[in-house]
């Protein structure tokens, strides 16, 4: 089941909102509805309230959605792709292909978001300001001033030098640009994130033992930055191991393939007299063109008459086209891919449609386990000191 709704495309790139997005929206339109409107428009029908606080609410999650496409506009002239957008309970995530290969770059791609839910609060705040001048109702005014706060509250925290907040990108390129070292400017960074998380997850429990119910959304908040924090910390230590390599040094020869236009007892009975040890397959064509995947407990769901009439192509399920890539690709992508939960193909390598290798999540486990027992290259891409590099004698 999908939990995310796609919107539609933001130059190419898909826009799509998880469903708890429905769910801020009717917290927000509750808050506001119960405690904001009231006090700041008194005498209203309840029902203009929760009126003015649904769409109050869906335009801050509009305003969050715009400041994702700034990040998408800055990015796309740095020539980085965004795989998509998403808006979800915290927030917005905008997914780059890869990392930018500049530290200017980095900052400028971090600072475009939080500049422009600046930009639209104080558009916002002139807006109430000439309402004001034209008598609009108060409702409406009280609304558009607090959608007004929060984007400054956006864009202001959002600038704090924490990562995963956009701050703390822009702190990842400072260090970065003055080092020279993009993975001190990173340890910097995630360091601070967690730093932050973890003192805002402390403050948001303090206010709830004394009675305060807003602690609770701070503490989630701050966990959620130190958790992101270490998962970001991780996640580009697994990045660097495979920089430089392409998805040839990960895959290996596709031995064993599901041929779709078999039966499904056909293959079992291949399967058995080979004694293969995988348990996902990938399905190929009649021209060794990858069109599916099919894993051994898809085959057990099927009994033995309806393994007589079922095709392989019919019994597996797609390859989504994201798990397609070709040997040059950089390995690195192997890290984005979505995680399977039935198989231990990872991806696939093609070359002019035909399938050429597989990648399981043992074989990519191995390289990144072997590119950790090899020595850690300097900041500028030279070996460490007291070690031979590649085409070095030695000898000294």
């Amino acid at each position: 089941m999908r939990q995310t709704l796609r919107l539609g495309r933001f130059a190419g790139v898909p826009v799509e909102v998880h469903w708890s997005v429905v769910l801020v929206v009717a917290l927000i339109a509750q808050l506001l509805a119960f405690t904001v409107l009231p006090t700041q428009a008194p005498g209203l029908h309840p029902g203009m309230y929760w009126l003015v606080g649904l769409i109050t609410g869906a335009a801050l999650m509009g305003s969050v959605l715009v400041h994702e496409l700034a990040h998408v506009v800055v990015a796309r002239r740095c020539g980085i792709r965004i795989r998509r957008v998403t808006l979800w309970l915290i927030g917005g995530v905008s997914e780059m292909e890869s990392e930018p290969a500049r530290p200017g770059a980095q900052a400028g791609i971090a600072v475009a978001g939080p500049l422009t839910s600046l930009v639209i609060g104080g558009a916002l705040v002139g807006l109430v300001l000439a309402g004001r001048d034209q008598h609009w109702p108060a409702v409406v005014l009280a609304g558009l001033s607090w959608l007004a706060v929060m984007n400054v509250l956006l864009g202001a925290f959002n600038l704090l030098p924490a990562s995963p907040l956009d701050g703390g990108r822009v702190l990842h390129g400072v260090v970065w640009r003055l080092t020279g070292d993009r993975e001190r400017g990173r340890r910097v960074a995630t360091l601070a994130g967690q730093m932050l998380g973890s003192g805002l997850t402390v403050l948001g429990v303090v206010l709830l033992l004394r009675g305060r119910w807003d602690g609770l959304w701070l503490a989630v908040v701050g966990w959620f930055l130190a958790r992101s924090a270490v998962a970001e910390r991780s996640t580009a230590t697994l990045r660097g191991r495979l920089a430089g390599l392409r998805v040839r040094d990960v895959m290996r020869p596709a031995t064993q393939v599901a041929p779709g236009w078999w039966t499904v007892a056909a293959f079992v009975e291949h399967l058995v007299g080979h004694g293969s040890a995988e348990r996902g397959f990938p399905i190929v064509d009649f021209d060794g063109r990858p069109v599916g995947e099919l894993t051994l407990t898809d085959l057990a769901r099927l009994g033995a008459d309806a393994r007589l009439r079922t095709r392989v192509q019919d019994a597996g399920r797609p390859l989504p086209a994201a798990r397609l890539l070709g040997p040059d690709a950089p390995a690195e992508q192997l890290l984005a891919l979505p995680p399977s939960t039935s198989t231990d193909l990872v991806a696939v390598a093609v070359e002019q449609n035909r399938l050429v290798g597989v990648i399981t999540r043992a074989d990519l486990m191995r390289t990144l386990e072997v590119q950790a027992l090899r020595p850690r290259p300097g900041p500028d891409g030279t070996p460490p000191l007291g070690r031979a590099g590649p085409g070095a004698t030695g000898a000294g």
